[in-house]
């Protein structure tokens, strides 16, 4: 009786089968509609809303504050869009934002353009980043 210590050939084919299974799942996890990748795009593109959304508010506070100062204490009439605008360049450089139309602003982060819609809030404005959308 001979004592062979090799791999048959049939393990050798389930291990190969089991390895491509494997490698299936895997690529279908980081690609796809659900994959790690896309959601890693959605991710990044909404961190980046939420930080326009959150330089337009700081904008909108620094001009309301200087809004109401040069208005003796009592804001009589809505600010105007122009005055954020003012305020966020002054903090995030000359051109950096601009107006469009209406409550709109056109904001450029890192060379990308938004576009973010003001909500009226009392006398002055709100955003959240669903108002930010990448200009097309």
């Amino acid at each position: 009786m001979t004592n062979n210590k090799g791999i048959t050939l049939i393990a050798l084919v389930i291990t190969i089968i089991v390895l491509l299974i494997l490698a299936g799942v895997s690529i279908a996890m980081l690609t796809g509609d659900n994959g790690i990748l896309t959601q890693a795009n959605k991710a990044k593109d909404d961190t980046a809303k939420a930080e326009v959304a959150e330089k337009v508010n700081m904008a909108i506070q620094s001009a309301y504050t200087d809004y109401v100062v040069n208005s003796s204490g009592v804001a009589s009439t809505p600010m105007p869009v122009a005055n954020v605008v003012t305020a966020y360049n002054a903090d995030n450089g000359a051109s950096a934002a601009k107006v469009t139309s209406g409550n709109n602003i056109e904001v450029t982060l890192n060379s990308v353009p938004y576009t973010v819609a003001l909500q009226t809030a009392d006398k002055s404005y709100k955003v959240t980043k669903d108002n930010v959308t990448v200009k097309q």
